[in-house]
């Protein structure tokens, strides 16, 4: 077909209208404002945000049925500063699978080849519980979460980092030769989420998965603690299936 015979496809038009300037916006967007500043009728801006909804690329408000642009459209443009964003759009899965497996749930990144951790939700059912500080540094090699970063890394970059990381057992438990660690990453490559057995402390066990970015990059990652007192294989199962369960809505 020749050029001059193209037409430029007006919804696909006014639908990156709206797109860029929730892009732009700071806070989620009314409908009324959406129509207001792209100059759109409320019901043709409605009906865009609906089809953008049901593709998983813009989100409303639960509260004030305000819209904004999903984790979903955040992963697939890889933007490079939305750990805010990040933890505002995953902290109610947080609190809604704390309060379902009673355990404390953290998200976390990755900086300078060490795991921090950017949100903690504790337990409101039980007494004995595992809390994370937010802000507090620990190593990838021997917890759940950093684990899924170094089994999703690019094998030169892995290299480079068990070359070195000196690998220093905080436990009995910790896998403190490269051989051992490495047919860890293994599994946890395979089965996709990774499992911290008293890696990092004694007495507590943890369940991580990963968030991927479009390039199957991990940009953050999800985890349950426990103590091993409730960790049972039929509590950490459950704890898997949710995990994995609450990321695939996360990004759909």
């Amino acid at each position: 077909m020749e050029e001059k015979q193209l037409k430029i496809n007006h919804s696909v038009q006014k639908a990156f209208t709206i797109i860029e300037l929730m892009a732009a916006a700071e806070d989620p967007l009314s409908l009324r404002s959406i129509s207001t500043q792209t100059n759109l009728p409320k019901a043709t801006a409605l009906r865009l945000l609906y089809t953008l909804m049901t593709m998983g690329y813009v989100q409303q408000n639960q509260g004030n049925a305000d819209y904004s642009l999903s984790l979903k459209f955040k992963l697939l443009t890889n933007d490079s500063d939305i750990s805010q964003d990040i933890v505002a759009y995953v902290r109610p899965y947080m609190q809604q699978m704390s309060k379902e497996l009673g355990e404390a749930t953290c998200l976390s990144i990755c900086d300078n080849q060490e795991l921090v951790y950017v949100e903690s939700i504790d337990s409101q059912d039980n007494l004995l519980t595992v809390t994370q500080k937010i802000g507090k540094r620990a190593p990838l090699y021997c917890t759940g979460a950093g684990k899924l970063y170094l089994a999703n890394m690019p094998a030169d970059e892995l290299q480079h980092y068990l070359n070195n990381t000196p690998l220093m057992p905080l436990t009995t438990q910790t896998k403190a030769t490269k051989k051992e660690l490495a047919a860890e990453l293994a599994l946890v490559k395979k089965q996709g989420y990774s499992i911290d057995d008293e890696e990092c402390e004694i007495g507590v066990k943890c369940v991580a998965v990963p968030l991927l970015d479009s390039q199957r990059s991990v940009l953050a990652t999800i985890s349950v603690s426990m103590p091993t007192i409730r960790a049972t294989e039929e509590m950490l199962q459950e704890t898997i299936t949710l995990l994995t369960h609450t990321v695939a809505t996360l990004v759909k």
